[in-house]
């Protein structure tokens, strides 16, 4: 496969060791390439690992270096982690700091852009390994003015459940202004009514905050899920709630389930556990 061939190249141009650093993370001593842990906590980390505690089957939508994978595997760990990304460096490093410590045995990995539909090219922008890349210029700001992007292969969560055979219980997805498309991709995901979702959610300016939760607030009604906002820790009925945010995160899930008890008492931008 194209995709597999790419990342084994930038895994390859990894080999012959890349200067690692040893940190702290959940208690856990770990080495690891430089910049892929966080010096500060993003909003929805105490939060992710909270809900990686009770998961046995995770998605990883936009995996970048292997951070957000390191604390799922540290905090639960799960039976199954897929990484999926479309930039091969980022993926490579992900893979390799995973590997260092002992870690990859329940993961795979798929280089591809998470979109409604699979089998198409989409337009990436980014630089190196970077954590902002987007299918947004605007977005990408950076990488834009660089004219730095690709075309990457697309895929649908529906197409890697179906190829991987296995149905994931919670899904990160942290795309960078393109939610509402991974989204489009998943409907049959959702009608098993067994996943979570915790969704980053951004404000491109091609796509402005208020805009991009009312195409996510519309897959809900139609899928029958709820959007939960997880700074308040309340059901979001309208855009408007979070329209003046550029960043923040829902967490969606089947709308008969209540808001887990395990995120309720985390503020946002908490700690994480020691």
């Amino acid at each position: 496969m194209r995709t597999n061939r790419r990342l084994r190249a930038c895994l390859a141009g990894l080999r012959g060791g890349l200067p690692a650093e040893t940190v702290s993370l959940l208690g856990h001593r770990l080495r690891i390439l430089p910049g892929t842990v966080r010096r500060r906590p993003d909003y929805d980390d105490a939060w992710w690992v909270a809900l990686c505690r009770h998961a046995r089957q995770v998605f990883d939508i936009g995996a970048n270096v292997g951070y957000t994978a390191l604390l799922a595997l540290l905090a639960g760990p799960p039976d199954r982690l897929l990484l999926v990304d479309p930039n091969a460096e980022a993926l490579a490093r992900a893979a390799y700091n995973l590997a260092l410590n002992g870690l990859i045995a329940p993961c795979s990995f798929r280089c591809a852009f998470a979109d409604a539909r699979s089998e198409e090219q989409v337009r990436f922008y980014t630089l190196g390994a970077g954590a902002a890349g987007s299918t947004f210029a605007g977005h990408a700001r950076s990488a834009a003015a660089h004219d730095a992007w690709s075309w990457v292969p697309a895929t649908t969560l529906d197409a890697l459940v179906h190829t991987g055979k296995w149905l994931p219980d919670l899904v990160k997805i942290d795309v960078e202004g393109a939610e509402a498309r991974v989204l489009a991709g998943a409907g049959q995901l959702a009608s098993s009514r067994q996943t979570r979702f915790l969704v980053e959610m951004h404000s491109p300016p091609e796509l402005p905050m208020a805009l991009n939760a009312q195409k996510v607030l519309a897959w809900c009604r139609h899928t029958g899920y709820r959007a939960w906002y997880c700074a308040e820790a309340e059901p979001l009925r309208s855009s408007g709630r979070i329209a003046h945010r550029g960043k923040c995160h829902l967490l969606l899930q089947p709308n008969s389930w209540a808001y887990p008890q395990a995120l309720e008492d985390i503020p946002q931008g908490a700690s994480l556990p020691q």
